[in-house]
């Protein structure tokens, strides 16, 4: 008998969440941008954001595993909520300098990691509940991500205009709150169990020697999951990989599309249709895998996924092409990347032991993230130097070079593993 209320209050809390953070992430740098007029400083603040959120994605594997997933997931979403609701209650009070919005966001960057990460680690245990296999259960988890893009980019470009970009901030709180209560509604509690090893507080050669037996604990698991990602050939494939292209893509999004968007149109509405086709194409690229996932070679679909998804986006913003053609680009991408997670994600849960799972997923990310706090700011300081269509063709040379490599390292060939049993 299976039970889908898990897996469906787990979609749906990812779709609100996420929309709600697609819309914040492109209004709090407009925000800045308007303001202030420096790319730099816009930068920054993305830099403010992700930086914490990597750092946890990395070292907050344990403390997943000693809280649990649903308890984690549902605390990061409460903490993320009253940080981004602060944004706009000081803006209206007149006192939201730089300096409290940076410590805001960094609040929020901070919540957000040890919460996304106990999502994830809840995925299986709702999809084996609903009778899925994982690759179906990654694909719509992936899909409910790829939705939210679609439904939070174009609502952000027109409420920005209507309503100011504080107030969308503001609902982005409101998105958070939502994915608490669902989750604490609806996920059932066993969801959010993993099952560790590793020494306990009344055994073991730490409790003799004095040694704190839960801090011995935490850097044995996080020795654990990180020494697993590096004896792996396909993770550390994996990870340096995604280094770069992660990279490549925070440029984009954090900083280079908008200023594309402020030159070309000077507003978000179109800004905000762009993002939507690349959505779009990624729903429809996700529902795809959703339905014929397991019957496609997960090495060669995953590659030219990735070719298809990340030079072309920046190739068409640095030329002079008309908007259609950018749409048509974009959603194109779009498309492709939507096979990408799904595939990737079903090869490593296939591959990591589930009882490793949060900490050795949270050391490929943690490695695969590092590059993202300093996409925008580098991108900033690429712009003012050599201006924004010659920082968008590098953009797009470091895209094609990295999208090479699963064509190339005889290790991606671990991707079509079949899991023993």
């Amino acid at each position: 008998m299976t039970n889908r209320r898990g897996l469906t209050a787990l979609l749906l809390a990812e779709t609100i969440s996420t929309a709600g953070t697609r819309m914040s992430q492109l209004a709090v740098p407009w925000l800045v941008l308007t303001t202030t007029g420096s790319a730099i400083r816009t930068g920054l603040v993305g830099t403010a954001e992700i930086a914490p959120y990597v750092l946890l994605k990395i070292f907050g594997a344990p403390l997943v595993d000693r809280a649990g997933g649903r308890r984690t997931a549902i605390a990061g979403n409460g903490v993320a909520a009253l940080a981004m609701l602060a944004i706009p209650l000081l803006w209206d009070a007149g006192r939201l300098g730089l300096g409290p919005l940076l410590a805001l966001v960094f609040v929020a960057g901070l919540a957000r990691g040890p919460a996304d990460t106990a999502t994830e680690v809840m995925l299986p245990a709702v999809t084996g509940a609903a009778g899925m296999s994982i690759e179906r259960g990654v694909a719509l988890f992936d899909g409910a991500r790829r939705t939210a893009t679609l439904l939070g980019a174009p609502l952000a470009g027109g409420l920005i205009t209507v309503i100011g970009a504080t107030n969308v901030v503001a609902i982005d709180a409101g998105s958070f709150l939502a994915a608490a209560g669902l989750l604490a509604l609806l996920v059932p509690a066993s969801a959010g169990i993993t099952t560790s090893t590793g020494l306990t507080a009344s055994t073991g050669p730490t409790a003799s020697a004095g040694i704190d037996p839960e801090r011995a604990r935490y850097r044995t698991q996080l020795r654990e999951g990180v020494g697993y990602v590096l004896r792996d050939r396909l993770l550390r494939s994996i990870a340096g990989m995604v280094l770069f292209t992660n990279l490549a893509d925070a440029a984009l999004s954090g900083l280079l599309l908008i200023l594309w968007a402020q030159q070309r149109f000077g507003s978000t509405l179109r800004l905000g249709v762009v993002v939507a086709a690349l959505g779009a194409g990624a729903v429809c690229g996700a529902a795809l895998v959703a339905a014929i996932g397991s019957r496609l070679p997960r090495r060669w679909t995953f590659a030219v996924a990735f070719l298809i998804a990340g030079a072309p986006r920046f190739v068409v913003l640095a030329l002079p092409a008309p908007f259609w053609l950018v749409l048509t680009v974009w959603a194109v991408s779009g498309f492709a990347a939507g096979a990408i997670n799904p595939l990737l994600g079903a090869a490593q849960y296939d591959l990591v032991p589930r009882r490793l799972q949060a900490r050795v997923f949270s050391g490929v990310g943690g490695i695969a993230w590092a590059g993202i706090p300093f996409g925008a700011l580098l991108a900033g300081v690429a712009v003012g130097a050599a201006g924004l269509t010659a920082t968008l063709i590098g953009g797009a040379v470091l895209y094609a070079l990295a999208t090479l490599d699963p064509f190339l390292r005889p290790a991606w060939s671990g991707m079509n593993r079949v899991p023993a049993g």
